[in-house]
């Protein structure tokens, strides 16, 4: 799972996002099924996919799953680790597109 959502990134980085997204939800499935649907990694790659769907606009599609990340972080690392603050910023990165669109 870790090797797709890298290859995601970077299929991502690259604005082959039809590419990368299939990845990212198969690197989620992979992952929740593998190490849980509560796991960090998990979070991680939710987090990944939101970007990519922010990426396109696609804001409502995003949110949920920035959010979902952010939960499973705080449950799993505490609501003060970087990964958890990460998600924290990306969501309110989203709020703030989206009142500027």
């Amino acid at each position: 799972a870790t090797t797709l959502n890298n290859l995601a990134v970077l299929l991502k980085n690259q604005g082959k996002y039809d590419e990368a997204m299939p990845l990212y939800e198969r690197a989620i499935e992979i992952g929740e099924k593998t190490l849980g649907p509560n796991h960090p990694q998990v979070a991680a790659s939710l987090n990944n996919l939101a970007g990519l769907l922010e990426n396109q606009g696609k804001y409502d599609e995003a949110k949920p799953l920035y959010e979902r990340a952010i939960e499973i972080g705080e449950k799993t690392l505490g609501p003060n680790h970087p990964q958890v603050a990460t998600g924290l910023n990306n969501l309110a990165a989203l709020l703030e597109d989206q009142v500027s669109c």
